[in-house]
């Protein structure tokens, strides 16, 4: 499917983004990988014409938006390895500590290309983080009738974040984390 001209507005409503982060350290094995959704975010997706080269997709999101869903294992959900406390423990540190959100409130993203390929969209822009600006480029695509979706690794140190780390070292959080999406286009 393509996406048909028009313009689009997706927020925590009618779409997701979720940030996956990992586990490394001596420590590993007894941490946990994470799924953490963004709440609060207003993506506005314009395609004026059919030439693509037209599109344009403007991003803004809340850094303080973060809420944790689970810990991951193996790709999977653990939805009763984390306490509440836990959970809000996590979501403070990644506030206060990794992305310093009352400093950095936002998060913006300014597409400067989009262009079809092969049955996807390949996109690139420039990211806002952490009061950093860099070249991001992505693939996305349609899903069924009416929903686009895609991912974006990025690496944290690029962005002057410091990856978290807890026992003197020992418990980290990796460089890259993923970025994950999906809009509906209805």
């Amino acid at each position: 499917m393509s996406i048909k001209t028009g313009m689009y507005s997706f927020d925590e409503n009618s779409g997701k983004i979720q940030v996956y982060t990992f586990k490394e350290g001596m420590l590993s094995a007894v941490a946990h990988d994470l799924l953490l959704d963004v709440t609060h975010f207003k993506v506005d997706l314009n395609i004026p014409s059919d030439d693509l080269a037209s599109a344009t997709i403007n991003a803004e999101i809340s850094s303080n938006s973060l809420k944790v869903v689970s810990a991951m294992k193996d790709g999977l959900q653990q939805n009763d390895t984390l306490k509440e406390k836990d959970k809000s423990e996590i979501e403070e540190a990644t506030n206060n500590d990794v992305l310093h959100s009352k400093k950095y409130p936002t998060i913006n993203f300014q597409s400067t290309s989009i262009c079809k390929n092969n049955g996807s969209y390949h996109v690139a822009g420039k990211l806002t983080l952490h009061g950093v600006t860099t070249t991001i480029e992505f693939d996305c695509e349609t899903a069924g009738e009416n929903m686009l979706k895609g991912s974006v690794d990025l690496m944290q140190k690029d962005y002057g974040i410091k990856p978290y780390k807890a026992l003197l070292g020992t418990l980290k959080v990796k460089n890259n984390i993923t970025i994950a999406f999906s809009f509906s286009l209805k």
